[in-house]
């Protein structure tokens, strides 16, 4: 998987000449973008695999910007949004920061600080869709484990030798050697320590209770 995907901002105005102007100001800094008359448009077409930031109009007609923030929170949530508005309330600042807005920035924009705030923004998504993509990795590694790997593996996990899981498991020590090799090659972990870093940001995705579990018995 490519864990450096390239990234990219959305900007999502109804005005055609601050879509224009906006759209110009990114390219003029080598920065991919692509231009959206309405939040209707932008979903039309929008696909959350890849880091990007979104600079979006908080007044619009039909679907607005605090709806379409709402929506993106839902199954997008590493996607960077930062509002822009002429008549922003207080009220609609505050809602939008509590939907996860990067900023709310007046209109006209300041070219300088957009920008400042958009590359910030991009890095952010970059970093959230790297541990996503390295999530992702690891849980399918983990999903192919036998019943028996498993039973090693949070053996290993509890610090326990080769031969007390034997003991444990009422099995051969060359038994557990070989799963052993077996669990490590599966999972890509070089060490048991290492194993058990893996283990604990894979039991954050299927049970926090059991990552917390995992990450006190590892610092034991």
């Amino acid at each position: 998987m490519d864990l450096h995907p390239p990234a990219e901002v959305y900007i999502v105005d109804d005005d055609p000449g601050i879509r224009n102007s906006l759209l110009m100001l990114a390219e003029s800094e080598a920065i991919p973008a692509s231009a959206y008359a309405s939040a209707e448009e932008f979903l039309a077409d929008f696909s959350p695999v890849k880091p990007a930031c979104l600079v979006l109009d908080l007044r619009m007609p039909g679907m607005s910007g605090l709806e379409l923030l709402q929506r993106l929170r839902v199954g997008a949530r590493e996607i960077q949004v930062i509002l822009i508005s002429a008549h922003a309330e207080v009220s609609d600042a505050v809602r939008g920061m509590k939907l996860g807005a990067v900023d709310l920035l007046q209109k006209p924009v300041e070219p300088g600080a957009l920008i400042d705030t958009i590359r910030r923004s991009l890095e952010l998504s970059q970093s959230l869709t790297r541990s996503r993509i390295e999530a992702d990795a690891i849980r399918q590694r983990f999903d192919r484990l036998t019943e028996r790997e498993r039973q090693l593996l949070k053996h290993i996990v509890d610090g326990l030798v080769n031969k007390q899981i034997a003991t444990r498991m009422g099995i051969a020590i060359k038994t557990v050697a070989n799963h052993r090799a077996s669990l490590m090659a599966k999972s890509g972990a070089t060490n048991a320590a290492d194993l058990a870093r893996l283990y604990t940001m894979y039991s954050a995705q299927i049970d926090p209770d059991e990552s917390t579990s995992a990450s006190e018995n590892t610092l034991n």
